[in-house]
């Protein structure tokens, strides 16, 4: 579309196309903008929110339907507030609403209405805010509003010629934002927020002027493929842990209210966005629990995230090499997920209708206190495509390859899930492993992965070592009481029914993938010695071994298990201590034990 048939008035369907090249242009300057992000923490991941928040965006233009105004501007303010990512989305979607709110019923925007509706949108940007800091994005959205409404006054003003204008105007805005900002001013960088905008500005005006766009599979690849490790700016990221968001869904909803009752939270970068129906929440907390419990009272809780950035900002200084993801089915040591960088994807499970994200929203303290009052037995799922996708991307912008070590693909989706992001990123940058393990069988793999990623290995001897002890890795459990597992479909009703009546319990174990019952211990209590004699019967005397062992809500039985194994074993490498999680307590009930090992990996080296 030239410069000259652009029509006096923006009706939808030249605004789709406008809008859509905008966003294939914010997508190639990705990874820039993650470089430069330091407020309102230095995470790193302002390109990618913004990304992901337009790539939503652009996908509700693609979708076949009418192509009017308002049914356009609706598409996109929906998709904005269910897609937003980060501060900036959050904005955004914010600034949508505002734009969308002026547009009304109307077929076709002349530049006047168009430069209203860019300045409502600024408006609702800022109230967005519970505490608005100039020189930061609603400054850069003011500024192009401000330029848009002052061309609109001058005589014969057409659409491009008050857009220009505004691009003018946001550019200048942009520039000026260090002088506004300390923080920006010290790292010697522009807003990235507002920077996003502008690069969205951008794509828009060369669109207009040449028809310039960029392909969508280039525009959307090419940051990872040129990503460079992110600037580290020498700041720290505050008070506050977890990037917490959510979208809270009912009728009426207030934001203003929902916004104060937040603010009663220790909190920071507070965002509330969105309309009567649906409403975006960000913030940064180090307790993300709270904030979903507070959001509970306005309406359902749909997408919950907790990203941690803290470990977010250590990216940068170990930019490069090898990752290791893994998912909250495996059992690990809290110490050693820190020490290793290992990232953790959470399970999401739910009690009713009230959903959690394993050892993020619900702690497995909270579990089990809650396992023992509730009416209706907990449900896990797996975590949806799109978490392992924002954990992988974030990985691979700073310039890593992925090795996920997952939960065995005949007991859960999860690993499948891991692998349908995968499939989405460029080829070889995220490599799926399935350790047909769960627990603790799953936790020490992982774990081994992350120690060799540490050393520098690289993916293939990652792999390799993998593939050389993963089918030795042996997991085991005893629960305290045979209906957790007949209720989980870990122990058939009629074999459940029968150690019942003859007081027995069951010891389940992993086999070709799945968790099948081995054994039975007399009583109807978890008996640590047991379970340590059928895992000791299993283990080679001259064969050193990686164990751990976790229990459910049962930290003296776990000693006492440990205890019993090093004193049984005289060549045990290490025996890591973990809470079992409530994705695996679920299964297990409160009470219950479980025990992993694996011969030490050095070991098998010349073994065929």
């Amino acid at each position: 579309m030239k410069r000259g048939q652009v029509s006096r008035d923006l009706d939808g369907p030249t605004l789709a196309r406008v809008l859509s090249a905008g966003v294939r242009h914010l997508f190639s300057r990705r990874d820039y903008i993650n470089r430069i992000n330091v407020f309102p923490v230095p995470d790193s991941d302002t390109g990618t929110n913004m990304a992901f928040t337009f790539k939503a965006i652009l996908d509700a233009l693609d979708t076949p339907g009418k192509q009017s105004l308002p049914e356009v501007l609706d598409r996109v303010r929906h998709a904005a507030v269910d897609g937003a990512r980060g501060n900036s989305g959050a904005i955004m979607a914010q600034w949508f609403q505002g734009c969308t709110e002026v547009a009304g019923e109307r077929t076709g925007l002349d530049p006047a209405t168009l430069a209203a509706a860019c300045a409502r949108g600024a408006e609702q940007a800022w109230s967005a805010m519970a505490e608005p800091v100039p020189g930061t994005l609603p400054s850069v959205l003011e500024a192009f509003s401000d330029g848009m409404v002052e061309a609109a006054d001058l005589a014969q003003a057409d659409i491009v010629r008050v857009f220009d204008a505004g691009v003018t105007a946001a550019q200048a805005a942009l520039a000026d934002t260090p002088n506004q900002l300390p923080v920006l001013r010290q790292a010697g960088v522009v807003d990235a927020g507002g920077q996003g905008f502008v690069d969205l500005l951008e794509g828009m005006q060369a669109f207009v002027a040449d028809g310039t766009i960029d392909p969508l599979d280039d525009a959307w690849a090419s940051a990872a493929e040129s990503a460079d490790p992110a600037m580290d700016h020498g700041l720290d990221v505050g008070d506050h842990q977890f990037c917490t968001e959510c979208v809270i869904e009912g009728q009426g909803l207030d934001r203003a209210a929902i916004m104060t009752a937040l603010q009663a939270l220790d909190h920071s970068s507070l965002v509330v966005a969105g309309g009567d129906q649906r409403v975006r929440v960000h913030i940064h907390v180090n307790q993300p629990a709270d904030v979903f419990l507070a959001c509970e009272a306005f309406g359902e809780i749909r997408q919950q995230k907790a990203d941690d950035m803290q470990w977010q900002h250590g990216l940068m200084n170990l930019a490069g090499g090898v990752a290791v993801v893994t998912d909250s089915g495996a059992d690990l040591p809290v110490a050693e997920v820190e020490r290793l960088g290992l990232h953790v994807v959470p399970v999401r499970l739910s009690f009713g209708d009230r959903e959690y994200l394993d050892g993020v929203s619900l702690k497995p303290v909270d579990f089990y206190r809650m396992l023992e009052t509730a009416t209706e037995r907990p449900k896990t799922s797996q975590p949806p495509a799109k978490d392992f996708r924002r954990v992988f991307e974030l990985l691979t912008v700073h310039g890593y390859r992925v090795v996920h070590v997952g939960l065995s693909g005949k007991l859960s989706g999860t690993t499948r899930a891991a692998s349908t992001a995968a499939e989405a990123m460029d080829p070889g940058q995220v490599t799926i492993f399935d350790t047909m393990n769960a627990a603790c069988g799953q936790g020490l793999l992982a774990l081994l992965a992350a120690e060799a990623a540490a050393a520098g290995k690289d993916v293939d001897a990652i792999l390799a070592m993998l593939e050389r002890v993963a089918h030795r890795a042996r997991t085991m459990a005893m629960p305290n009481e045979v209906k957790s597992m007949v209720r989980g479909g870990r122990v058939p009703a009629w074999l459940g029914k029968m150690a019942t009546w003859l007081r027995l319990t069951p010891i389940i174990a992993d086999h070709d993938g799945k968790l099948t019952v081995v054994g039975v211990a007399t009583g109807r209590r978890v008996k640590p010695a047991s379970l340590a004699r059928r895992a000791l019967a299993a283990m080679k005397q001259d064969r050193v071994y990686r164990v751990m062992v976790s229990h459910a809500d049962n930290r003296e039985g776990a000693r006492e298990l440990r205890r019993l194994l090093l004193e049984g074993h005289p060549r045990i490498h290490s025996c890591h201590l973990a809470e079992a999680g409530p994705a695996v307590g679920v299964h297990l009930g409160r009470g219950g034990l479980i025990i992993g090992f694996m011969p030490e990996h050095r070991e098998l080296e010349h073994e065929t």
